[in-house]
């Protein structure tokens, strides 16, 4: 009896190790290897730890932690005081100054491209150079992986302050999900090999167990009764009659899914 109370220690012992040598292997092989900077997954990982915090506001979701800086998807990062990708920005405006306030997700953060490159600075600079003498600024409101409802309910909390002239709200398909929860797996906060070995599974899975292809998928989100797609209306709404109540002029940009262009199969998307 003791000999196999022993046999047993012994083996769980060694199991215990090797899966530890395992974890840590695998651990040591994807922050070092498989790492190069610009792993989607672990980019967005990265950028979930480094610059975004849980918002005390669950409309919002999460948001950016002021004066927090990364290098992500291989450009700089910089978020200013107010939690915007943006430079510096003064609360009251400078005198012959038109404002606007753009929303949105990670096209309008500007993931994966510098500064001088994201769609808000490249608008402050067209508009600047035919303004003749008027100036314009362009404040970028957007933070990755949002939906509408996170970006109009952070904008009416946080952004109204800065009073704007124009609100542009850009839209992509997928801004019609749910907000996503926090997820509470501690590897998946601490692990970046369990983050991409899981989501790498999860996306072979797809494939050869029949779970829905990125058309479906989306095309399901605009279901007559879809929850996520009725409150994006709700937020639009609310977002519109806040803007005609201050005399803010609002735009709407929509997005194309650039996955398939021709022929384009998300048009019924775009008439709603």
């Amino acid at each position: 009896m003791n000999y196999k109370i022993q046999n047993f220690f012994v083996s769980a012992l060694v199991l215990t190790s090797v899966s530890f040598c395992c974890l840590v292997g695998s651990e040591i092989f994807v922050r070092y290897v498989i790492d190069d900077g610009m792993e989607y997954n672990l980019e967005m990982w990265k950028y979930a730890r480094k610059l975004k915090r849980v918002s005390e506001d669950s409309s919002q979701g999460h948001k950016h932690i002021p004066n927090r800086s990364a290098h992500l998807m291989g450009v700089n990062v910089a978020i200013n005081s107010h939690g915007h990708r943006n430079k510096e920005t003064t609360i009251n405006k400078l005198p012959q100054t038109t404002r606007l306030v753009m929303l949105g997700d990670s096209l309008t953060f500007g993931w994966g491209v510098p500064l001088e490159n994201t769609v808000s600075e490249r608008l402050e600079t067209l508009l600047n150079e035919g303004s003749h003498g008027k100036r314009f600024e362009v404040i970028n409101a957007g933070i990755g992986n949002t939906n509408t409802e996170m970006q109009v309910a952070r904008f009416l909390a946080d952004e109204i302050k800065f009073s704007p002239d124009i609100v542009i709200l850009n839209y992509f398909i997928n801004d019609a999900e749910l907000i996503p929860r926090p997820n509470k797996n501690i590897f998946m906060k601490y692990s970046a090999s369990y983050v991409f070995f899981s989501l790498r599974m999860a996306s072979v899975g797809r494939i050869f167990f029949g779970g829905k292809q990125w058309n479906q998928y989306y095309l399901d989100l605009y279901k007559e009764k879809s929850e996520g797609w009725l409150r994006a209306q709700f937020f639009f709404k609310k977002l519109s009659k806040y803007c005609q109540s201050k005399n803010i002029q609002l735009l709407l940009v929509n997005y194309p899914e650039l996955h398939q262009l021709q022929p384009y199969p998300f048009g019924i998307v775009s008439q709603k």
